[in-house]
């Protein structure tokens, strides 16, 4: 498991870089195509994840693969991950980034949970309706549970909004099981 605090704290660093020169887009889309390099060349990610294969080797190839598709400044980045040894946390680095753009964004992101499919309509006045609230711009992504048996349930970061009926059944058994019967 990964420290999350670390890969945090190297996302504010390059963030802060990006946010400083204007370029917090860019930046985003250099780091999701080193994300994409570790997910579609084989062996790559283990390459660089490699403890006994020296920096130097791993920023050469680095530099090869990436010095025309992106940022001197993302390259760079990359080449102090290498150096620190914290090759694991290019996913990791990525998430915490993405989030922190979209928070200057002004973007929230969020997780809707439904029995069955919604309607483009109810979709669309769920993530007005969310976003008026937050005061932010909503992105819902939703996933479809049959477990729910009706309404909706949304996650917005550590915060949950339940109006399942699942959930509702489940009160009223609490409900039900704390009554005096006389």
């Amino acid at each position: 498991m990964l420290n999350k605090s670390v890969a945090r704290r190297y996302a504010e660093a390059f963030f802060s870089l990006a946010k400083e020169r204007d370029k917090i887009d860019q930046f985003q889309a250099d780091l999701e195509k080193v994300i994409r390099a570790l997910d579609e060349v084989e062996h790559l990610r283990e390459y660089f994840s490699h403890l006994l294969i020296p920096a130097k080797d791993k920023k050469d190839v680095a530099q090869k693969l990436f010095a025309d598709d992106i940022a001197q400044e993302s390259l760079n980045f990359i080449f102090v991950i290498i150096d620190k040894r914290r090759e694991a946390y290019f996913d990791a680095i990525y998430e915490e980034y993405v989030d922190m753009a979209d928070e200057s964004r002004n973007i929230k992101k969020a997780e809707l949970y439904t029995a069955t499919e919604l309607s483009e309509e109810d979709l669309e006045e769920l993530t007005k309706n969310l976003s008026r609230s937050l005061g932010k711009t909503v992105q819902l992504q939703t996933r479809v549970d049959p477990s729910l048996l009706g309404g909706v349930k949304v996650r917005i970061g550590d915060q949950i909004i339940d109006g399942t009926v699942a959930k509702k059944l489940e009160m009223l058994q609490e409900d039900l099981k704390q009554a005096k019967i006389s």
